[in-house]
């Protein structure tokens, strides 16, 4: 019955980030929608740690270590997921030239995905957990998570949209979405292992390092390059607000 309710609330919050994806699809000026999206989503990006995934980590160590130890596995982990992209970036050849070309894009889209996986599964885990708790609670947080998920769901739409149809960007949001799907039955199935406290803030903490190198390294100077300063600004202020209002959910 638990998986089943936590199969139910990862589907809502796989159609959270698909109301982003209607939003780019419905959107003739793709310039304008770059902007708009890369701006909103360094907002998002950031904040999603800032308000989310550093508390939740700080709370998940703070549980079973003291206050000193906590702060230094939220560096640690944030710093081994920084240096894992990092990696990537140099064994793939990337060097952030930030034309914008198509290689730019595809690049940032599949760094992106990886690092929103990662992020997804170990939601998906925390929802199972919360389904454990009281349903209450876990259909709170499945509003708070939906609520990013939709200006997570417009810049990856932006992005995937440069170098491939809408069939193949709605398959890779789907795709994204998916392991919302397989954190719960994760959780579901191996729970005495994966359900703690240190594994779930050293996840977190992990998926918040590869974000702060997304955000710094390829959203950053493209957003620093626009010259549509309007949209820009727009983007990164409704980005702000969308994150702020999770806090009430």
């Amino acid at each position: 019955m638990n998986l089943f309710i936590v199969l139910v609330l990862s589907i809502i919050s796989i159609l959270f980030l698909l109301v982003g994806t209607l939003i780019v699809f419905s959107t003739k000026n793709s310039n304008k929608v770059m902007t708009f999206s890369v701006s909103l989503g360094f907002s998002v990006l950031i904040l999603l740690g800032v308000i989310h995934l550093i508390p939740d980590a700080y709370s998940f160590f703070n549980g079973s270590l003291d206050n000193v130890k906590s702060i230094l596995f939220l560096a640690l982990f944030t710093f081994l997921g920084f240096i894992i992209v990092f990696v990537l970036d140099l064994f793939g050849g990337h060097h952030h030239e930030h034309e914008e070309d198509h290689s730019n894009f595809n690049h940032i889209s599949l760094i992106t995905c990886i690092f929103l996986v990662i992020h997804n599964l170990i939601e998906g885990m925390t929802l199972y957990s919360s389904v454990l708790l009281n349903y209450e609670t876990a259909v709170i947080l499945t509003l708070g998570i939906g609520l990013h998920n939709i200006p997570l769901g417009f810049t990856l739409s932006s992005t995937f949209s440069k170098n491939h149809s809408k069939i193949e960007t709605l398959l890779y949001i789907v795709f994204i979405g998916f392991s919302y799907l397989i954190g719960g039955f994760l959780a579901f199935k191996f729970e005495s292992y994966l359900v703690s406290d240190f594994v779930l803030g050293s996840a977190l903490m992990f998926t918040f390092g590869m974000i702060l190198y997304i955000a710094i390294f390829e959203f950053l100077p493209l957003i620093r390059e626009s010259k549509d300063k309007k949209t820009r600004n727009l983007g990164l202020i409704v980005g702000v607000v969308a994150m702020i209002l999770t806090l009430f959910l």
